[in-house]
């Protein structure tokens, strides 16, 4: 049966299926989808993803995605210097942003820990978290990571590297259900998330 699928589109499933959230399943729909565009289309979602691909990058000082050497957030003089943000991907950020209740900085550690996927806190940015608060004026670390319970261990680990750091360190709130991902709550929960963060 096997011999019946192309290789090209065989190979094509076996690369999305090896990225974060992708099941053979929905690898398969993902090229589907892709082979039924009109063609301009689908050359044109290529070029995309191959000027995505040239442009853009981490932020050197926070991580966010951006096609600049700092992104917008780090560049911005009227941001809030002593506070930093502590999230998982910078869609996290992306999501925060848009309540335009938070006016610190942001870090993202490129994911979570989490033993059953292999992901320990050397695969993270972690280390250079705990830099910045050494060598910048932080006052208050904001940690949050997504309500899971990867989330949670991941949280907890930063917690202890900085707790003897002389900054105060929160958890955001539970006004997101506990499973959720930041990135697809609304901005109103969010918005309630970060106004009712509480030391941890």
């Amino acid at each position: 049966m096997e011999k019946i699928v192309p290789e090209t589109l065989k190979k094509v499933v076996e690369e999305i299926s090896n990225l974060p959230g992708y099941g053979e399943k929905s690898a398969q729909k993902l090229a589907v989808n892709i082979l039924n565009m009109p063609r301009g289309e689908a050359l044109n979602l290529i070029k995309t993803f191959m000027e995505m691909l040239e442009r853009v990058h981490p932020c050197r000082e926070c991580g966010i995605y951006t096609e600049e050497e700092l992104c917008p957030v780090c560049s911005d003089e009227k941001r809030d210097r002593t506070t930093i943000c502590v999230v998982e991907e910078s869609f996290d950020a992306f999501a925060i942003e848009r309540t335009g209740k938070y006016t610190g900085l942001y870090h993202v550690i490129g994911g979570r820990l989490s033993p059953l996927e292999e992901i320990t806190a050397e695969d993270l940015n972690i280390e250079s978290l705990v830099k910045r608060v050494e060598e910048n004026p932080v006052k208050e670390v904001i940690l949050a990571t997504n309500p899971t319970v990867e989330g949670e261990a991941t949280a907890s680990y930063i917690y202890n590297l900085l707790k003897n750091k002389g900054i105060a360190i929160s958890r955001i709130a539970y006004g997101l259900p506990f499973g959720a991902v930041l990135e697809n709550a609304d901005d109103f929960t969010l918005s309630k998330a970060l106004e009712h963060k509480t030391p941890i």
